[in-house]
């Protein structure tokens, strides 16, 4: 099965249309939201991921993978390249 998390903010209109594209793919997710504390999300993932910078929302990872946003997600589906984070 595959699973997804999804750093968000209550206002992002981006984090929306990514929670919808999880959705029409049948992607479980976990919401995670950050309005509060986008600090500590940024130390984590920069950390875990190996990333250079983040500095927007959505953040999306899927099977313990790094996709990016929502054009990275959309980017990959477009193009047919979600293979490479679902199993």
């Amino acid at each position: 099965m595959n699973k997804a998390q999804i750093y968000t903010m209550a206002s992002c209109p981006y984090c929306q249309k990514a929670k919808r594209l999880l959705k029409t793919l049948n992607i479980d997710f976990i919401e995670i939201d950050v309005t509060n504390s986008f600090d500590e999300m940024q130390k984590e993932l920069l950390g875990k991921f190996s990333l250079n910078n983040i500095t927007t929302v959505p953040q999306i990872i899927l099977n313990n993978k790094y996709v990016g946003g929502y054009d990275n997600l959309e980017s990959a589906y477009r193009k047919n390249n979600l293979a490479e984070y679902i199993q």
